[in-house]
């Protein structure tokens, strides 16, 4: 991935196996979005996308490929709700 601005480019490796790297390929913008939506910042959105996607490589049991943007989103959503102050309970 290569970026571009008026005064450099940054060229990004990156470091994810295959199968991680094609899921951020492809559900990257779907769940930067929703975090936009959860989020007050888009420097937060983009610390709980990476969490996300954190926590899908870490995961030894991928879900089969038409479950992966679901499978994602739930994650995303599930960092986005540990972030939060517990309102009831204990």
């Amino acid at each position: 991935m290569v970026w571009h601005d008026d005064s450099f480019s940054v060229t990004m490796q990156t470091t994810y196996p295959s199968r991680i790297g094609k899921l951020v390929e492809l559900h990257y913008q779907s769940l930067f979005s929703l975090a936009m939506r959860l989020c007050a910042s888009p420097v937060q959105a983009m610390v709980l996308t990476q969490r996300a996607f954190s926590v899908a490589r870490k995961r030894r049991d991928l879900p089969v490929p038409r479950n992966e943007r679901a499978w994602l989103l739930a994650l995303l959503l599930n960092k986005f709700l540990e972030s939060r102050p517990r309102i009831c309970g204990s």
